[in-house]
């Protein structure tokens, strides 16, 4: 078994199946890595708007890799303080994410 596909903090989102099978929509942050089960990576991951916490295997994710990686990028331009974006909290991060996400729903801004 590979490493693990998402980290803690990383914003994900149910895969489509996953959705028809009456998973929550919206957008979940990672918590905690959890032990696999009958072979498949298990994370604890918590609703950004529900607040509402449960399990789900990694097949039943996507994640939002595009935005994950521009907020990266923009925070790694502008940080004066040389401290690594895994090194930061949500609190950090999240003006980040919005601000990738922004730009990558509206793709003129980002020129």
């Amino acid at each position: 078994m590979n490493g693990p596909k998402y980290h803690v903090g990383q914003i994900v989102h149910f895969a489509e199946p996953a959705v028809k099978h009456g998973a929550p929509p919206g957008d979940h942050r990672i918590e905690r890595l959890l032990p696999p089960e009958l072979g498949e990576r298990q994370y604890r991951i918590k609703g950004l708007d529900s607040g509402r916490e449960r399990v789900a295997r990694e097949s039943q994710l996507d994640g939002q890799l595009a935005v994950e990686t521009l907020a990266q990028r923009l925070y790694e331009a502008a940080n004066a303080t040389n401290v690594p974006w895994a090194q930061r909290d949500r609190t950090i991060r999240s003006p980040w994410l919005k601000e990738a996400l922004n730009q990558l729903s509206n793709p003129e801004r980002s020129a």
